[in-house]
């Protein structure tokens, strides 16, 4: 097994540790504890939660969360290479604290480069080398190294579907959310009037963001959004989510998207897809309040 990547560019060093920001904080939020999966394989690096479960979420009790991130490694990394131990095991999965890594990327100024490699020190470890420049201009470049401990999942875990891509075959319904500051302002002016917000859409491209309590109603309409109907049985699809899920997941994505797509999986559970530059994407899911 061989792994290795390289960063030069200033905006690539800058938008990595933006993912793993999100992840951090995507983590930190979670159903379960704050360590995450990353499966490497040739061409990508997926950031995944130890109890993702996309293909059970239909079973998940009322509010609960999951989220599944691929970043195109060969677009992100300026060199990446990736090597299983065999054509039948291409990848392999670690898990690792997503604060640690975090921390090993913000802790160093006016970075030049950084490379990352698993090695073996005693203990497996994602082993990142920071090349950095000193405050005076005449100073030479320096060298750092931190040693990220991380546990290898076994071969049997990998088989499971757990740690996949979410299938979408179930879509109902997919329509674009508005503007990411948009919805942060929104989203924090209602989750101080309850605990619950419901999403409605329509097949004409209709959104309506809804809190409604026995003191108050708010509503906020949006016309005319890029919408793709799956499925032709209804003419609208509405969910009840938690709004400290949803506030949860709007404040954790550091990265700039260029769209926010909501799917509508049969009025179970809201499927979240943040896209950036075709190189990343981000599906993030909270299931439905059950009455």
């Amino acid at each position: 097994m061989k792994f290795g990547a390289k960063l030069i560019n200033t905006e690539n060093i800058e938008q990595f540790t933006e993912i793993v920001s999100t992840v951090n904080k995507l983590c930190s939020k979670g159903s379960g504890g704050k360590t995450c999966i990353i499966k490497l394989n040739h061409d990508s690096m997926c950031f995944v939660l130890p109890e993702f479960a996309s293909n059970h979420m239909l079973f998940y009790s009322s509010g609960q969360v999951s989220f599944w991130m691929r970043i195109d490694a060969l677009l992100l990394f300026d060199f990446y290479i990736f090597e299983g131990k065999s054509i039948e095991k291409s990848s392999v999965m670690i898990e690792i604290l997503p604060e640690n890594l975090l921390h090993v990327l913000k802790s160093t100024p006016n970075v030049k480069n950084l490379k990352l490699k698993l090695a073996n020190k005693q203990t497996v470890c994602l082993s990142i080398e920071i090349e950095y420049c000193g405050i005076s201009f005449k100073s030479k470049s320096r060298t750092i190294i931190h040693d990220i401990p991380v546990k290898i999942i076994s071969s049997s875990f990998m088989a499971m579907k757990d740690f996949q891509e979410p299938n979408l075959k179930d879509t109902a319904l997919s329509i674009q959310m508005p503007g990411l500051k948009t919805l942060k302002h929104m989203i924090e002016r209602m989750k101080a009037m309850g605990d619950h917000i419901t999403i409605e859409a329509t097949k004409n491209g209709d959104l309506t963001i809804r809190i409604q309590t026995e003191c108050v109603s708010v509503s906020s309409y949006f016309k005319n959004l890029p919408v793709q109907v799956k499925k032709n049985e209804l003419c609208s699809y509405s969910m009840r989510l938690s709004i400290r899920r949803m506030n949860d997941f709007i404040n954790s994505i550091q990265v700039k998207p260029d769209k926010i797509i909501c799917n509508f999986i049969n009025n179970k559970y809201a499927h979240f897809l943040v896209i950036q530059n075709g190189n990343l994407v981000l599906h993030y899911l909270i299931s439905s309040i059950l009455d």
